[in-house]
């Protein structure tokens, strides 16, 4: 029960951030491939993966294993969002 506050911020910021981005989205009238939106997502989801992994591991008193696993998934999760951002950001230079 220790940790439902710190993940109950994480789902606000998620969700807050979400918001952001598709409303900037709309308001630039950038569109948006499904094929960046899924890479976006997997990528968000490994994220929170290794986040949640990095918060386990520590309640239970395994910090070397919660610092790696949190870099082994992380840093997959990192590249696969700066590739849905570079994707877009390309896009939109070239229209």
């Amino acid at each position: 029960m220790e940790n439902f506050i710190p993940f109950m911020l994480i789902g606000v910021a998620v969700t807050a951030g979400l918001f952001g981005v598709i409303s900037w989205l709309r308001k630039s009238n950038i569109k948006v491939s499904w094929y960046e939106w899924l890479i976006g997502i997997v990528g968000l989801g490994l994220l929170l993966l290794a986040v949640q992994h990095l918060f386990g591991a520590m309640s239970e008193l395994f910090s070397y294993a919660a610092w790696m696993g949190f870099a082994i998934i992380g840093i997959p999760a990192l590249i696969l969002l700066a590739i849905a951002w570079q994707l877009v950001v390309r896009k939109t230079k070239k229209a």
